[in-house]
């Protein structure tokens, strides 16, 4: 069997762990998209995470705020709810809803600030507890896990086995966590839903069709906006109706193939005990979309910093490079480029700045919205790199070798740039 682990409200868990006054209150965490980022006075606390490695855990920079005014901006209170208790979740309170409108549905919710660094060490330390007691484990977001017990635990003595490690988890961690299993890791996905909240659901292969039958094709993983919408069409809308759909879904190709494959529960998908990153990333939405392009360079620089530094401490090398910018009430500019340089601070704050400038198509608008993204990793071999440039490179990568060690030792903006003043 496959088990799939989902920790119930989790950044609420972690709070009330902390602070177990919290427990049987009305609490959310939520989120700004750090819009501290770009303050021009220094937070020397404010250091990049990388403890979790899964599909969907991102690389994090932490730094504590003040919970008093984190939400506040002027008279406006902004930002989104990201988890909410279920104590919260009676008063209709959803992720993605605004802290604003959260509050005035219930008056006595409690509203707290994230802490990354807190919910990336409980992770951390859950996952390498798990590791102990399952054979695999793949961490696939930062609250949800996937485990491995075939040849371990005899499938009878499944539901045993979860219902003890869902107690033991409780008792070592105070994390509660619902467990699903089965033959496939989506199926145990699946089961795990069904299971919350604090609960276990074991699925058999003879329970698979009734289990899916009358769930609706939006909610089986891996099935996007366009798949749902391709499949209405057909008036496919439950799984159960995909699987008397075979033929016309496995016309799609090798995707629609191996979706059929999970949605039937054989598709023989490994958990994995590491994922290689495919991509490393930075965005940021703006509460007042900037019109000034001396402000929009100098916050494009300070993204540049925060991005190069990952991308060192990850180790890698990126080739292709992507950069988006989204203008107010008038949509996006992008563009996607490749290169081979050996990777250091001061190329990409050069060629970034540069290829913003030939992005910014509409240089009279405020924009909203900058996202710059890095893929296809290569080794660093010499003979994969521009000669002209190896040298200099070779010298800037010395440079940003040292500047990562020093963040890492006093904090992120400990050193910057001149292009952020």
């Amino acid at each position: 069997m496959i088990i799939h682990l989902d920790l119930d409200c989790f950044f609420a868990s972690c709070e009330r762990v902390r602070n177990p006054s919290l427990l049987g209150k009305c609490v959310a965490v939520g989120g700004r998209g750090d819009p501290f980022i770009f303050d021009k006075k220094t937070v020397p606390a404010k250091k990049l995470m990388t403890l979790n490695s899964g599909a969907f855990v991102p690389s994090l920079f932490h730094a504590e705020h003040d919970s008093s005014n984190y939400f506040r901006d002027g008279d406006t209170i902004r930002g989104i709810i990201t988890t909410a208790s279920y104590e919260a979740r009676r008063y209709g309170i959803k992720t993605a809803m605004s802290v604003h409108e959260a509050l005035r549905l219930c008056p006595h919710l409690i509203v707290l600030p994230p802490n990354h660094l807190l919910y990336h060490t409980m992770s951390h330390e859950l996952m390498e507890y798990l590791s102990t007691v399952v054979p695999v484990m793949e961490q696939y977001s930062i609250d949800e896990m996937f485990g491995d017990l075939r040849g371990w635990i005899d499938e009878a003595d499944t539901y045993e086995f979860i219902r003890h490690l869902q107690h033991q988890i409780m008792l070592q961690f105070k994390l509660p966590v619902s467990i699903g299993a089965s033959r496939s890791k989506w199926i145990a996905k699946l089961a795990t839903s069904a299971a919350k909240p604090y609960g276990v659901r074991v699925i058999y292969s003879d329970e698979i069709e009734p289990f899916v039958r009358d769930i609706g094709i939006g909610e089986f993983p891996g099935v996007g906006k366009a798949y749902s919408l391709k499949m209405e069409r057909y008036g496919i809308k439950t799984i159960g109706d995909a699987w008397k759909s075979q033929t016309l879904i496995q016309s799609w190709g090798r995707g629609g193939m191996d979706l059929y494959a999970r949605m039937r529960g054989c598709d023989n998908e490994a958990v994995q005990a590491s994922r290689s990153r495919k991509g490393i990333g930075i965005s940021r939405s703006m509460d007042h979309p900037i019109k000034e392009r001396e402000e929009l360079y100098r916050r494009i620089h300070i993204l540049v910093r925060h991005w190069s530094h990952t991308i060192m401490k990850l180790g890698v090398n990126p080739t292709t490079y992507a950069f988006s910018l989204g203008y107010e009430n008038w949509g996006h500019s992008k563009k996607q480029f490749t290169l081979y340089r050996l990777f250091n601070e001061t190329f990409l704050q050069t060629f970034t700045i540069e290829k913003f400038k030939e992005l910014d198509i509409y240089p009279h608008i405020s924009v909203r919205y900058i996202a710059m993204s890095a893929t296809k990793f290569i080794h660093h071999d010499p003979k994969s790199f521009d000669l002209l440039e190896i040298q200099t490179d070779t010298k800037m990568r010395n440079l940003t070798d040292a500047l990562t060690k020093v963040r890492d030792k006093y904090g992120m903006d400990i050193v910057r740039g001149g292009g952020e003043l």
